[in-house]
């Protein structure tokens, strides 16, 4: 795959936060009467809603934009000879988006996709072991950084009845915020990386 390729699917890890929250935005205006602290993200695209289409859309785009990006970093991680492990997370995150974009919140398979969590979790996990080096330690802080916030989802198990009811999207959009950040900074080092070897090679 050509270097300007791989860096234009790179990129997707900074569009994909930005389509997400922005499409999450205005998805709430178009549903009325929504709370991002109490409501849900599923219930912006529940059936029926009037912000399903949207938020379908939405979920749909940044599926394949995931995919783009995990071609891209399998590209880089190849390139810099850069353990790939770590990109399971990407994969995770691509099959967390697809199950609710098949299956929306009130269909009976949409709480199903739980257990994909753990895969998106074990991204950044992986990469604070996996990848070494200088070049890589902004990443890996910025690793554990993604993955303390998403373990935030862990407040539904230790606080009450009553405060998840009032905070649900809080809580969840701490995981939303989490891999955000793990993907913004995976695009923005990589392609920094592949810059930089780059310009050794031009140099020889």
């Amino acid at each position: 795959m050509k270097s300007t390729t791989t860096r234009i699917l790179l990129f997707t890890g900074i569009l994909i936060p930005a389509v997400f929250w922005i499409s999450t935005y205005i998805a709430a205006k178009i549903y009325g009467n929504y709370s991002h602290l109490r409501d849900t993200i599923s219930d912006l695209g529940a059936i029926g809603v009037p912000s399903e289409t949207l938020m379908n859309f939405s979920a749909w785009t940044c599926v394949v934009l995931s995919i783009g990006f995990l071609i891209g970093l399998v590209n880089g991680c190849r390139q810099l000879k850069i353990n790939k492990a770590p990109l399971i997370g990407v994969l995770g995150y691509s099959i967390m988006f697809a199950w609710a974009a098949a299956f929306h919140a009130g269909n009976s398979m949409h709480d199903k996709s739980g257990p994909v969590l753990l895969l998106i979790l074990l991204g950044p996990l992986l990469s604070l072991f996996l990848w070494r080096g200088k070049e890589l330690k902004t990443p890996r802080m910025l690793s554990l950084l993604s993955l303390i916030i998403m373990l935030s989802i862990l407040l539904r198990v230790i606080l009450s009845d009553t405060f998840n009811y009032n905070y649900a999207g809080l809580i969840q959009r701490f995981v939303h915020f989490g891999w955000s950040i793990w993907f913004i900074s995976l695009s923005l080092t990589f392609l920094t990386l592949l810059n930089k070897s780059s310009n050794i090679k031009a140099d020889r």
